[in-house]
């Protein structure tokens, strides 16, 4: 008898491109198209953040690759309604830039990774199997300064929480349970004038614009239980 090889089954991936350059379009269908052993890919394309969310609301994709610079609506805030009309749906951020904060407002939006458009094909098949398969990818450049950025975050919180006194930290405390200015004066004794003070003095020590601002670095700083 003859060893008759079976044919791989190839899984199909419903794909949306979001760019809106048509030569980048182009490129990734290329690169899929190359690399297309285990994959059949059905591959859409939209031009534009608002169009993309069309497309997102009438069609379950698999995966979505969205560009951060759009025209209109850029891609986090596209992100961000695709996902709230399909939650299990994969998007992979594209950029020509590797700026942290641009990947952390995909990231924050719900992006699960984070590739540069210089990504070779491999690569690229790489990060859709590994955000299909629930985890992240970041392209190499991006993932080490996510780190460099976390590591510094860590070290500010530190940072702040040492440079607070303990009347910064009771004030801050208070502010967390929604008290008023004048409630925590009653309640430390002291005069409204000096609460406005050490709230002015949290915004700048922890770098934030608002009482949510405070909240959640106190959150971060553990000063809450």
């Amino acid at each position: 008898m003859h060893d008759m090889k079976q044919p791989i089954q190839q899984q199909i991936i419903d794909l949306l491109i979001v760019d809106d350059h048509q030569m980048v379009r182009d490129g990734i269908k290329v690169m899929l198209d190359s690399e297309n052993k285990f994959y059949k890919f059905r591959i859409e394309e939209a031009e534009s953040g608002e169009e993309a969310i069309q497309k997102a609301i009438h069609k379950n994709y698999d995966v979505i690759i969205i560009d951060y610079h759009l025209p209109g609506i850029n891609g986090a805030k596209t992100t961000e309604d695709i996902l709230l009309y399909k939650h299990n749906v994969k998007v992979l951020a594209l950029s020509n830039y590797d700026e942290v904060s641009y990947a952390e407002s995909m990231i924050a939006a719900g992006a699960k990774g984070y590739i540069l458009k210089n990504i070779e094909p491999l690569q690229l098949l790489t990060a859709i199997r590994t955000t299909l398969s629930g985890k992240n990818f970041y392209s190499n450049e991006i993932a080490l300064k996510l780190l460099e950025a976390s590591q510094n975050y860590e070290r500010n919180i530190i940072k702040n929480k040492n440079s607070l006194t303990p009347r910064e930290i009771e004030v801050l405390k208070l502010i967390c349970q929604e008290k008023k200015n004048e409630q925590i004066a009653n309640e430390l004794c002291i005069s409204k004038r000096t609460v406005d003070t050490h709230r002015q003095n949290l915004l700048l020590k922890l770098q934030v614009k608002n009482t949510v601002g405070l909240i959640k670095a106190a959150y971060k700083m553990e000063l809450l239980k």
